[in-house]
């Protein structure tokens, strides 16, 4: 599928949603379905998951520095589509007609909360996936292994599923509102920690985080609301809704950034997008940024200016003759770095070439870390570890061997 009929169908889908929700205001919903029909809201919950479809396979199929991310971002609207859909067929009595499809939300709930978490934290500290990260899916497939009995009679055309003594507490489990409510609210404490442990302040990544959090925040508030109104005597049938509609916030939101930005739909990174538009009066015209890009390469090349262990981002602009915010616009836009990962990456490849001078061979490591520009060993070996992949010590024998 080509980038342009990616960015077309997003942008089709878009404006179906923006359609739809202009309609809202000549439709009423009825709290009774007697017979499979849809209304105002399940249509538009019914449009909006197909819209979370069109967007899932944009961002699935690309490229990129950001294409491990952007799959799980893919994903996890995948699986806010297939929740909507779930509600619509209940809300529509369509699930009597398709009763296979009954309950397969359940696990799905669980598994949001996963992939927003790694969604995150791929972002923030560009971590990529491990093998161990699968144990993260252990909860929502216990859950799915829990419901196996309701799952089996759906596709064999039972109806109501009768809670006898083998399977009760089976299904307990796979239908409990209190382990949702925790492990959300679990991997949300831990998107957040990870944000903030990152210490975004002065990042171009804050304006898109502050986005996501806030969204998917609202998106589990929305649902500890509704488990908490739902048994009292004036909930109102209609709020059933507001879960989905949550949800569809969510999707929408991240449809108008495919729609505003079709950039992110070409494979480029958000983070950059968001830079451009942050960057956008600072006076530097593309000429300048690339002289300015250039001069940055060779202070760190020729010059080797980041052996400076006490060198920051006033000292390198002044050395560049410009400001610290160009200078920062510059290592953003066109390293997708921070100054401290721009200048670490540069004292890592130092200490790796040092590993492989004989005349270095005999000298400790950490001393080698403070020839090459670091303070301390802690910031040494999580930079190396970055970087690399591996420990100090353990690249360090690999390559003597």
């Amino acid at each position: 599928m080509k980038v342009g009929f990616r960015i077309a169908v997003s942008k089709i889908g878009w404006v179906i949603g923006l359609i739809l929700v202009s309609s809202l205001a000549f439709g009423q919903s009825s709290n009774q379905l007697p017979e499979p029909s849809f209304d105002t809201w399940t249509s538009l919950f019914l449009f909006v998951s197909l819209q979370a479809l069109f967007v899932f396979v944009a961002l699935f199929n690309l490229k990129g520095a950001q294409s491990q991310a952007n799959k799980i971002l893919a994903l996890l609207l995948l699986t806010f589509a297939v929740i909507l859909f779930s509600y619509v067929l209940y809300w529509t009595n369509y699930n009597q007609k398709f009763a296979y499809l009954n309950g397969w939300f359940h696990p799905l709930l669980l598994t949001s909360g996963t992939l927003f978490y790694l969604y995150v934290r791929n972002i923030v500290n560009q971590q990529v996936l491990k093998k161990t990260d699968g144990l993260h899916f252990v909860i929502p497939l216990l859950v799915a292994l829990c419901l196996l009995p309701l799952y089996i009679d759906n596709f064999q055309g039972v109806r109501h599923l009768t809670l006898d003594d083998r399977y009760r507490p089976f299904l307990l489990i796979g239908f409990s509102t209190y382990l949702k409510l925790v492990y959300l609210g679990l991997y949300l404490f831990l998107s957040f920690r990870h944000y903030f442990l990152a210490n975004l302040k002065d990042s171009y990544l804050k304006p898109w985080f502050h986005y996501l959090l806030i969204s998917y925040s609202g998106y589990y508030l929305t649902i500890v609301l509704y488990y908490a109104l739902v048994n009292l005597s004036f909930f109102d049938v209609t709020w059933d809704y507001m879960i989905s509609f949550a949800m569809s916030f969510f999707i929408f939101c991240v449809s108008f950034l495919g729609y505003i930005y079709p950039q992110v739909l070409a494979g480029k990174p958000v983070t950059n997008i968001i830079l451009r538009h942050k960057y956008k009066n600072s006076g530097l015209t593309e000429r300048g940024e690339a002289e300015l890009k250039m001069k940055l390469l060779q202070l760190m090349k020729e010059e080797q200016l980041f052996l400076n262990n006490d060198l920051n981002l006033d000292q390198l602009a002044a050395q560049a003759n410009t400001t610290r915010h160009n200078v920062s616009l510059v290592i953003n836009k066109y390293f997708n770095q921070n100054f401290f990962d721009f200048i670490n990456k540069y004292r890592i490849d130092y200490v790796q070439q040092l590993f492989l001078k004989p005349e270095c061979q005999g000298e400790h490591v950490i001393q080698l870390a403070y020839r090459a520009g670091f303070n301390n060993k802690v910031s040494f070996n999580k930079a190396f570890k970055k970087f690399t992949g591996q420990t100090p010590l353990s690249y360090k024998s690999d390559v003597i061997d």
